[in-house]
């Protein structure tokens, strides 16, 4: 069952994805390290189960050998891509299985180690055994790096320690990934110092990720990979959503433009037609046509519909449509002034008021009393 794993990560099934570390020595006592075999059976657990791509983190000071191999083969058999990522230290084993992997990784602050077999402490090893066991971390070295076998053979002579920069530049690894970090881990410290504090390095790195995951609303055991695809699909959306407002913006200008331009265009072509209705209805007053008393109407009804008016003006006097049009208007006024008194008769039409004293007397004289009364 997959909470027996040990060494993965994150897997889920159905991911084509998964995360598996070896982040503690190298030892056949699973207690005390990593153990091959174990090792080993969740690598195939995770190939029958149809992951395509495996990332295997390491920060080791390495240990057993032959747990190592079993590491290192496990990797090397895997049928999907397999990605080795050192993310603190790979110590001699660790280092070895730091190459085992389609891809190898190392971040900009990690470090490479390597040395020749060593027997453990207190125990006496067979010359033959430790040549024999040199000669397949010679062949590991060389399988993928820039290195002669008299360099490979240099390497496992001494104790060797190499910047991500240096261990780059000899073909150990095919890129360095950024972290953009302050850390330094001195060269000068020992092994298990250098692995303490990269494990110290990697935890708090660890913590500040789990808000950035729960942020993105992301499984906790999220990879690095999957929270970088999530913020690129951030960037993504946000410089879309950026995009459609700028062309919001613009087509709002735009129709900000035309909307003035055809608000002007609409007052100028008032401004024609009431100058031609005005000039059409002062020609009609001076030829005689018109009576100044009727002009504002006539002037509105020529500022609606100018060439109308301006046929019934043509034909005032003979035509019967433009006489019963006067006619209309008269009857209209008339029946206004039903209601004047005396004083709107003298400021709204004092003609008509001296026309009214000259021909109907009568009517004077009672609109006169009515309003000294």
């Amino acid at each position: 069952m997959f909470h027996d794993f040990t060494y993965i990560n994150n897997f889920t099934p159905g991911q084509t994805a998964a995360k598996m570390s070896v982040r503690r020595p190298i030892n056949a006592d699973p207690v005390k390290g990593i153990n091959g075999d174990q090792f080993a059976k969740e690598m195939e657990f995770l190939a029958a189960n149809g992951v395509q791509e495996v990332v295997i983190d390491i920060n080791s000071k390495g240990g057993n050998i032959k747990e190592g191999f079993s590491i290192y083969q496990s990797i090397k058999d895997y049928p999907g891509k397999t990605t080795t990522r050192v993310i603190g230290i790979a110590a001699s084993m660790a280092g070895m299985i730091s190459q085992a992997g389609d891809e190898r990784v190392i971040l900009d602050y990690g470090l490479f180690h390597t040395h020749g077999p060593q027997a453990p402490a207190g125990q006496k090893a067979d010359a033959a055994l430790i040549g024999i066991m040199r000669g397949s971390l010679k062949t590991i070295l060389k399988s993928k790096a820039y290195i002669t076998d008299e360099e490979a053979e240099k390497l496992l002579n001494s104790e060797n320690l190499f910047t991500a920069v240096e261990a780059l530049n000899l073909g150990f690894f095919d890129r360095i990934e950024s972290t953009q970090t302050s850390i330094k881990l001195d060269l000068s410290n020992s092994l298990d110092e250098l692995y303490e504090m990269a494990n110290n390095f990697i935890n708090i790195k660890t913590n500040k990720m789990e808000k950035v995951v729960s942020f993105l609303g992301l499984e906790n055991s999220a990879n690095e990979e999957a929270v970088l695809k999530s913020l690129e699909e951030l960037k993504n959306n946000a410089e879309k959503v950026l995009t459609l407002e700028n062309e919001v913006t613009e087509k709002t200008d735009k129709l900000k433009e035309l909307t003035e331009s055809l608000e002007a265009k609409a007052l100028e072509v008032t401004e024609l037609k009431t100058a031609a209705a005005e000039a059409l209805i002062n020609e009609a007053v001076k030829s005689g046509k018109l009576n100044n008393d009727l002009t504002a109407k006539w002037l509105e009804m020529a500022k609606n519909d100018l060439n109308s008016t301006k046929e019934l003006l043509s034909g005032l006097g003979t035509s019967p449509k433009a006489e019963a049009i006067e006619n209309e208007f008269k009857a209209e006024e008339s029946e206004n002034r039903k209601e004047w008194d005396f004083q709107q008769w003298s400021q709204d039409a004092p003609k008509d008021l001296e026309k009214m004293k000259n021909e109907s007397p009568e009517k004077f004289e009672d609109l006169l009393n009515d309003y000294i009364k």
